[in-house]
């Protein structure tokens, strides 16, 4: 059930966790980390909240992390590996769906907000980091899964559409990717003042834009 966090041994800081038990305490702490990290933000987080909330002892934290920066870090590779995993299976299933592009592209719009929502604190605490400096490492490996979702859009446009293509698209579709996402995690951040528009509506205004950018034929 847990096998899918193997990739984290050998992650500074982040101990082996061989036994199911161990692998269970793992994802625990993760899952709290994130939801303090919501609640409180990075720097106003604490181990013994973290641990607390997962249901666990502090020496129980010790035991799988080394410190909250370790915490962190895993949850930063747990998104973008989960991430660049869930980009292939959406492209793929859309294709094998034949999926109008512009139908596709709310669904992707659609599917990110879900997925930045219930990893909200992940994000929060990734924006106090960044503002302080201290996130340069963990953006790389997040901007990677971007281009690839791009690309991956850019080969799905050129095959359902082909008379949309051009060298230029695959930036295009980065670009508006990276829009979107800004736009999202915004919204995520500031959710106490971005209560004009409803969900809905952004999302289905976000496709629209990502459409007529793209000069893609509308729903």
């Amino acid at each position: 059930m847990y096998s899918d966090l193997a990739y984290l041994d050998g992650l500074d800081g982040v101990f082996p966790a061989f036994q199911a038990r161990s692998r269970l305490a793992q994802e625990r702490l993760l899952r709290a980390g994130d939801a303090v990290f919501a609640s409180k933000g990075y720097d106003k987080a604490h181990i013994t909240d973290i641990a607390a909330a997962a249901g666990y002892s502090i020496g129980t934290f010790y035991g799988r992390f080394r410190d909250k920066e370790a915490l962190f870090a895993a949850l930063q590779l747990r998104f973008a590996k989960r991430g660049r995993a869930n980009i292939e299976r959406f492209f793929d299933l859309q294709l094998s769906q034949d999926t109008a592009p512009a139908a596709l592209i709310e669904t992707y719009i659609t599917a990110t907000s879900r997925v930045l929502t219930r990893n909200s604190g992940f994000f929060r605490a990734m924006y106090q980091r960044s503002l302080a400096g201290e996130a340069d490492a963990y953006w790389p490996e997040l901007r990677a899964a971007t281009r690839l979702a791009g690309m991956r859009l850019a080969a799905f446009i050129r095959k359902q559409v082909p008379e949309v293509g051009g060298p230029e698209l695959d930036e295009r579709c980065v670009f508006c990717l990276r829009t979107v996402e800004g736009m999202l995690v915004h919204r995520l951040l500031h959710w106490k003042i971005n209560e004009e528009f409803d969900e809905a509506y952004i999302q289905q205004s976000l496709a629209r834009m990502m459409t007529t950018m793209l000069g893609l034929p509308s729903l």
